[in-house]
């Protein structure tokens, strides 16, 4: 399980967006930190053309 960011770290990234959030919101969103940084560097991860679904499909030709 990925460890959330530090709380300092956190308060700063939504205060330099002026993000208005309870103390309650803060700690939910804190807390699942490390689940959403992991997300983000597995989609900003460069893939080859194989990795496309579209390049794996192959559709029938149609009957006449």
């Amino acid at each position: 399980m990925p460890d959330p960011m530090d709380k300092p770290q956190f308060d700063a990234l939504i205060a330099r967006h002026g993000i208005p959030l309870t103390e309650a919101e803060k700690e939910g969103i804190r807390a699942v930190s490390g689940h959403i940084l992991a997300m983000a560097a597995r989609v900003r991860t460069p893939r080859d053309a194989g990795a496309e679904m579209a390049v794996t499909f192959a559709p029938k030709a149609p009957t006449p």
